[in-house]
């Protein structure tokens, strides 16, 4: 049976409840998303959506934050399934790792054979640009095999609900996200790759909201996902908050996130709790190694 009620949230009661939509249809979300009621709230929560969302819902849900005052919105989307449901994301996003190997090597290739003009003794010049021949066209032939790969995996990727949500916010002309909370949504690190590359390029418009607090709870990110995070950490001028609990990560996973602190100005909480996988020693020594560079972020393991 949907739920819907409108629920106050304790920590920000001042600026408005949450529009809280539970267990609804596609037709029946979309017809809460009244805008013209919008200004009753500070944003909307949305939870166990059991269809698809589309770009339809996706502009829906962007179209009712625009109208929230206040400066930017809190757009909570959780125990939602935003993933393909198949081995999609991960195919991607191994090819995507291997073709810049792959390139690399090629590039190596190409050097080889280019130096082996310096050479010269006839027959060690003839081997060195054997040997770069021989990557090069090895190199090639398996960037080829990848990239056909690729073409067939970008056409999956458009059609998941992620993709669907995250193109929505990058084509919108202004932000009007202030809070992104993706708790439980089944999120890879193709799709986190692809969310932070959009809060970036959202993030350097001149006008807009800027996206300050960003919850991924309880997804799948592995430790693979952390280096998106550490690249985006490194870049942002505006997140305040980021947690990340409960998404499989090890201390590796921990020690790496935290490495894009050591640059980062704006943020003031990480929480990396419940993630019983990471060695809490090993976490605390790559934490406080940190905090030498960066004494103002709170970072919260156990």
């Amino acid at each position: 049976m949907a739920i819907i009620e409108y629920v106050g949230d304790t920590q920000d009661e001042a600026a408005g409840p949450m529009l809280q939509l539970s267990r609804l249809s596609q037709k029946e979300l979309l017809s809460r998303l009244d805008a013209k009621e919008a200004h009753n709230f500070r944003g909307v929560e949305v939870s166990m959506f059991g269809e698809e969302l589309d770009e339809e819902v996706a502009r829906g849900l962007l179209d009712f934050c625009a109208a929230v005052p206040q400066g930017g919105a809190c757009l909570s989307i959780t125990h939602t399934d935003l993933g393909s449901g198949t081995d999609c994301e991960q195919r991607i996003f191994e090819l995507t790792a291997e073709r810049k190997i792959r390139g690399s090597e090629k590039v190596w290739a190409e050097k080889v054979k280019r130096d082996s003009s310096k050479e010269k003794d006839f027959a060690v010049a003839a081997a060195k640009r054997r040997q770069g021949q021989e990557g090069i066209d090895s190199s090639i032939e398996r960037l080829s095999a990848i990239d056909a790969d690729m073409v067939e995996l970008d056409q999956r990727e458009i059609q998941t609900s992620w993709y669907a949500l995250f193109s929505r916010m990058k084509a919108t002309n202004l932000n009007v996200i202030r809070e992104l909370d993706l708790s439980n949504c089944g999120l890879h690190a193709t799709g986190l790759s692809f969310l932070t590359t959009v809060l970036l390029e959202l993030e350097n418009r001149a006008e807009g909201a800027k996206v300050s607090w960003l919850t991924l709870d309880g997804n799948e990110l592995t430790d693979s996902g952390m280096g998106v995070l550490t690249s985006y950490l490194r870049l942002t001028k505006n997140l305040e908050g980021l947690r990340v609990r409960n998404v499989g990560i090890t201390e590796q996973g921990v020690s790496e996130l935290v490495a894009g602190l050591v640059t980062n100005r704006s943020l003031r909480l990480l929480d990396v709790r419940a993630n019983g996988l990471a060695n809490v020693d090993a976490a605390q020594s790559a934490i406080k190694g940190v905090q030498r560079f960066n004494s103002t972020c709170q970072i919260l393991l156990t």
